[in-house]
């Protein structure tokens, strides 16, 4: 049997025979449950892979102050959100990145959060095809974000245009409305609402804080650990919640 390796960093292609038969038990959920109940599905890390706007931002960083070491990083270069790590594992000096991180920082976090650069986000190879099966059961799919209200616009486009269920009856996009409110506090009050549409049979989130938050609230439900990258608080996911590296059926 091909086993799902427990390792940090996205693997968008890894399929394995327990991955592919978790992603079977969520259609088989979905077809036994179907209307009046609910899936809720986070986007960044979670449906939409994140590393194609991080190294946009960093190639329009490099263009606009000559830094042409920042060209070597590459998607495959993101295992968590450290900055640093991130360069140090395309090959940039220990001096370099001393003596230009803060300035990285700063540009990072000037674009990374707008409605304009998630549109360089990538889906997840499988993932439209995985909800668009659970909407098409009858399952309401709700997109729970720690975005907030200024990327809503470029959220709905990104979307739209991947193929992901959208301004159709049954699905709800909740955002945050303020940048600053903590993301697991948000998702967690956002339950309410998300609790008065229907009874929630599925939670995908990569972020550990919130899937136990999840379990903890719904121990009913099957939540699910979407293994990508995530914060680097030191919190580890409910032993008894599955992990997920890929979304995708078959070996590619």
């Amino acid at each position: 049997m091909t086993t799902l390796r427990r390792a940090r960093g996205y693997a968008p292609l890894e399929w394995s025979e327990e991955s592919a038969e978790l992603l079977g038990r969520i259609r088989t959920l979905a077809r036994t449950m179907g209307e009046g109940h609910v899936a809720v599905f986070d986007l960044d890390g979670c449906l939409f892979d994140t590393r194609p706007r991080q190294v946009q931002i960093f190639r329009e960083l490099a263009s606009h102050r000559g830094f042409d070491a920042l060209y070597r990083v590459g998607t495959e270069h993101f295992v968590d959100w450290s900055l640093r790590g991130t360069l140090a594992n395309a090959g940039l000096s220990a001096e370099w990145i001393e003596a230009h991180a803060a300035e990285v920082r700063a540009w990072w976090e000037r674009y990374f959060f707008t409605s304009e650069y998630v549109l360089f986000d990538h889906a997840m190879p499988g993932a439209a095809a995985l909800v668009r099966a659970v909407h098409e059961a009858g399952v309401h799919c709700v997109y729970l974000t720690g975005r907030d209200e200024t990327m809503r616009a470029g959220t709905e486009v990104a979307l739209r245009r991947s193929g992901f269920p959208f301004d159709l009856p049954s699905t709800t996009l909740l955002v945050k409305p303020d940048f600053r409110t903590d993301d697991t506090t948000f998702k967690e009050g956002a339950l309410e609402i998300v609790a008065a549409i229907g009874h929630v049979v599925l939670y995908l989130d990569n972020e550990p804080a919130n899937v136990n938050v999840f379990r903890r609230r719904h121990p009913e439900s099957l939540v699910v650990f979407v293994e990508t990258d995530h914060s680097p608080k030191p919190i580890e996911p409910d032993p008894e919640i599955p992990w997920l590296r890929s979304f995708v059926a078959r070996e590619v």
